[in-house]
């Protein structure tokens, strides 16, 4: 099966990985407070995969694009080859 983006991550220097239907939203902020991240550590935001495998903001975007699974264009589009946000995708 070909992979698909299935929800926002915040993948951080020191290991963890975050997950939940938007970048930072409630259910991240109980995984890092669960965890004791702080937001303001060295992260990066992309999306993972049916496999939980992650992606960057563009890499998503050339995924979930070639799965048809932009349904809403909010500006991304063209930055840096596509750039991904929750938004396209619902």
């Amino acid at each position: 099966m070909e992979p698909r983006i299935v929800c926002s991550a915040n993948k951080f220097e020191n290991g963890p990985m975050l997950v939940g239907a938007r970048h930072w939203d409630q259910h991240m902020h109980v995984q890092a407070n669960y965890m004791g991240v702080k937001g303001s550590e060295p992260h990066e935001q992309g999306f993972i995969d049916q496999y939980g495998k992650f992606y960057t903001r563009t890499e998503a975007w050339k995924v979930a694009e070639a799965n048809g699974q932009i349904i809403r264009r909010c500006g991304g589009d063209t930055s840096d080859g596509g750039t991904l946000w929750s938004e396209n995708l619902y």
